[in-house]
């Protein structure tokens, strides 16, 4: 940019020269007010013309207008350095040229006003580069495009995430159902094997059960077949007996009633022997007393052999329950099994208790 190319220019030239004149350059130090003066404000009407163009030529105004203003302050700034150089050189003499010590001060400061005035003049509003419609909308749309390159980037973002996320979670469902079926297989397993071990177990309490009841029913037929016919032995020769003592008491009615026929005269006899015939009827129903006294000896006898029985049952049970209950320690729903077994138990003991 040829505005650029100006700006570094002058100021180059104006290092220069005040470097010349550092380094005691006679022409420069002769001419110095001069010198600076007309190097300052070419340089500066210069830039204020170019910077007008390069406004026009689209460029930021506010940038070029502090641009002007800066070397107009630079000026001023290398203006003051070529007093004080020439303070310094002239050394007592500096009266005698104060006129040349002066003289690059006030060119400076013409420099920083026409600086400062153009460059602030070139920052304001109405030199603000308007753009056309056209360049409206072409940077409408850059900017547009700019905006959904950025929303499609961030959504590529998030998708790609998303998809991780899915992938992951994915994957660990996977782990968790493999690791389920495991278990679930597992634990069919230990099922399938637990109700063989169950129905094993209650095949045995059966068979034990059932060899139990049929060792007890056996003993309960033969004490009662026993039992039975010796009260039927016992209820027969009773009977026999019983009837036979009937008949010699009507033997002795008979012989009674008679007597009391024959003659009044023989009723002490008849009485009599009418006494020791009932005497003898009381003495045999005495004996038939304790043959059925006997017989219920018996029948209590075949009580006790009954409740042994049943005890034989109870403790016979009691073995069985004790091997439910080492079942049930597995599973728990042999608990109520083993409640009906006690009820069962119990209902047996309420039944045989009356009859015995």
């Amino acid at each position: 940019m040829l505005f650029s190319s100006i700006w570094w220019f002058g100021f180059v030239v104006a290092i220069g020269l005040m470097i010349g004149l550092y380094a005691d350059v006679a022409f420069i130090r002769d001419n110095a007010g001069g010198l600076f003066l007309l190097v300052g404000i070419q340089h500066m009407i210069v830039l204020v013309v170019l910077g007008f163009f390069a406004i026009r030529e689209k460029a930021d105004n506010f940038e070029v207008g502090n641009r002007v203003s800066t070397m107009g302050y630079l000026h001023t700034l290398i203006g003051t350095s070529v007093a004080l150089i020439l303070t310094a050189k002239y050394g007592p003499e500096v009266i005698e040229h104060v006129e040349n010590i002066i003289a690059p001060i006030g060119s400076s400061l013409i420099t920083s006003i026409i600086g400062w005035a153009f460059g602030k003049e070139m920052e304001r509003e109405k030199y603000r580069l308007r753009a056309s419609t056209e360049e409206e909308t072409n940077n409408a749309l850059e900017f547009l495009a700019q905006k959904v390159t950025n929303s499609a980037l961030l959504i590529e973002k998030s998708s790609n995430l998303w998809a991780e996320t899915i992938t992951k979670s994915t994957h660990q469902i996977h782990n968790t159902s493999q690791q389920l079926e495991i278990e679930l297989k597992e634990t069919a397993k230990r099922s399938e094997e637990m109700n063989a071990l169950l129905s094993e177990s209650f095949d045995n309490i059966y068979k034990k059960m059932e060899q139990n009841l049929e060792g007890i029913s056996t003993v309960m037929e033969r004490d009662l077949k026993n039992t039975s016919e010796y009260s039927q032995k016992i209820i027969k020769d009773s009977l026999a007996l019983l009837e036979e003592q009937f008949k010699q008491i009507e033997q002795s009615s008979q012989l009674m009633k008679n007597q009391f026929e024959r003659s009044s005269t023989d009723a002490d006899k008849v009485f009599r022997n009418s006494i020791d015939t009932f005497d003898n009827g009381l003495n045999k129903m005495g004996d038939i007393a304790k043959e059925w006294d006997k017989h219920l000896k018996t029948m209590k006898r075949f009580s006790t052999h009954s409740d042994s029985a049943i005890d034989q049952l109870t403790h016979t049970s009691q073995k069985v329950i004790d091997e439910i209950s080492t079942i049930a320690q597995t599973l728990p729903k042999a608990g109520e099994m083993l409640t009906n077994l006690d009820d069962f138990i119990a209902n047996i003991k309420r039944k045989d208790k009356p009859s015995s």
